[in-house]
């Protein structure tokens, strides 16, 4: 065939088969068989950013703008390990002008009419670096936080304004490293039982907040009934400054069958030995650094039944905010542990303030209703609350994300419905609510994100960037801050009973 015929026929049968993409838009179905077809738009390099409001991309340069400011201007990074001066902490002060604009749509809302749920945690806070201990905080969610994203950023700006340092509770192994700046190395590869992502059940319910917990292998040459296993933690510098120190660490553990020992020693300190006998009770083991530290090294040698959750590396006071990702979770996870376990836990560290994040493993999946998802969201909310008195919740509504659909990327049309079962959820709960969909901008506002330079958003048109999750993080920084103003404001009107 000559090589004009050929081309011809190569455009017959391209023509053809937009044709039936166009004639087909949703394909043809041939029984199990699903055939799509290329539509003519798919190749006219259709700009999504035209679906998007304009003041969307305004709005993200603006934000963009600032977060860079936040980052130069305030010595959020890392700079040296001499810890935080008092110039680089006071330059707070030249970041007054330097605020998200807080509106109704991007404020903290109480969806029960209550405004003033957050004020014993307010209260807790402006005190927290008065050196009565830690104000713990829990931030509890899907992908959407791994890798510290959002955490890590929220925790800097805290432990600034309210005093604090470390990157709080830690697991007691990983099998890949999520955080730069963090390594864990262990002698012995542990066993791990988790309820999230590639879930590996446990012999029992008694997870830590992590959803985990670790027991050590026993050798089967073995005859000595007690395992070691050497653990460190380190912390190289990376990243934002106060995550690069810390003054104590406290070991998480549950020895309900065998004799537990603990070791530790550094260069500046002697081997301390303390050793345990066997309890079925929660184990918080403190160990005080003698001078700001960033790494913590322990032996462990115990029996092969013993539960080992983490270790959580905080200053002596101040504010503490633990990043616990749950991939591929949709925050039911939690129900599955031991309640009464979990409100231990949750008392023992100090817990005053949980924020859930959740939402974008539910929404892909349509359903007519959500009641169900609002009535597990509920029943998580009040396990959590039962914790203690006046500890309180913020939901983080689920962020915009977009699917492909005849050829063009929209937002899913389930989120409203998703968005509002978890409003809902929080008005029969009496908890807070941040709507992160409308922070973000609304509709479409995923794919603005995106075509930011540097990109805030993925090209999945569903996780942040990291760079979005600094933008987050300040955005919900700010509004804790704005409501935190509020309650100084109603505190000097009328004091607060403890």
């Amino acid at each position: 065939m000559r090589p004009l015929y050929s081309l011809l026929f190569l455009i017959f049968i391209g023509l053809s088969l937009f044709a039936l993409g166009e004639f087909f838009p949703s394909g043809i179905k041939a029984g199990d068989v699903e055939i799509h077809f290329y539509r003519l738009h798919d190749f006219l390099a259709l700009d999504t950013s035209r679906q998007v409001n304009r003041e969307i991309q305004d709005r993200l340069l603006k934000l963009e703008e600032k977060t860079n400011r936040l980052v130069a201007e305030d010595t959020v990074f890392n700079e040296a390990y001499s810890g935080d001066s008092i110039s680089s902490d006071s330059s707070i002060a030249q970041l007054a002008d330097v605020e998200f604009h807080i509106d109704s749509a991007s404020g903290i809302q109480y969806p029960a009419g209550d405004s003033t749920i957050l004020y014993p945690f307010f209260r807790e806070l402006d005190s927290a670096n008065t050196g009565s201990g830690v104000v713990r905080i829990l931030h509890i969610g899907d992908s959407q936080i791994e890798g510290d994203r959002i955490s890590g950023y929220l925790r800097q700006r805290l432990q600034q304004q309210y005093g604090g340092c470390g990157p709080g509770l830690l697991p007691m192994h990983e099998e890949i490293a999520s955080r730069t700046y963090l390594r864990i190395q262990n002698s012995t590869i542990p066993l791990k039982y988790v309820l999230h992502g590639k879930p590996k059940p446990g012999p029992h319910s008694n997870y830590s907040v992590l959803h985990s917990y670790f027991r050590l292998m026993k050798d089967t040459a073995s005859e000595d009934a007690f395992i070691n296993d050497n653990v460190q933690f380190e912390l190289n510098g990376q990243g934002y400054k106060r995550n690069s120190y810390f003054e104590k660490a406290t070991v998480l553990c549950r020895n309900s069958r065998s004799k537990l020992e603990m070791a530790v020693s550094d260069q500046k300190r002697a081997t301390e030995i303390r050793r345990f006998q066997a309890s079925d009770s929660l184990r918080l083991v403190m160990w005080p650094m003698k001078s700001r530290s960033r790494k913590f090294a322990v032996r462990l040698s115990t029996g092969s039944e013993t539960d080992l959750y983490g270790v959580c590396l905080d200053c002596k006071s101040g504010v503490a905010v633990d990043n616990i990702p749950l991939r591929g979770s949709s925050g039911l996870d939690l129900l599955k542990i031991n309640p009464r376990f979990l409100q231990d836990q949750i008392r023992r560290l100090g817990v005053k303030f949980v924020i859930l994040q959740f939402g974008i493993n539910v929404v892909p999946y349509a359903s007519t209703s959500y009641t169900w998802y609002e009535n597990s969201i509920v029943k998580a909310i009040q396990t959590i609350k039962r914790s203690a008195p006046g500890l309180q919740v913020l939901v983080v509504g689920v962020s915009d994300m977009a699917q492909k659909k005849d050829g063009v990327w929209n937002t899913f049309e389930t989120i409203p419905m998703v968005m509002e079962a978890q409003k809902n959820a929080c008005r029969r709960t009496n908890s807070a609510f941040w709507d992160l969909y409308q922070v973000m901008g609304g509709k479409n506002s995923i794919i603005a994100w995106s075509k930011t330079s540097p990109p805030l958003a993925g090209k999945d048109y569903i996780h942040l960037t990291p760079k979005g999750a600094q933008v987050v993080g300040e955005f919900l920084f700010q509004s804790l801050q704005v409501e935190n103003q509020k309650f100084k404001k109603f505190s000097t009107q009328t004091p607060i009973i403890p």
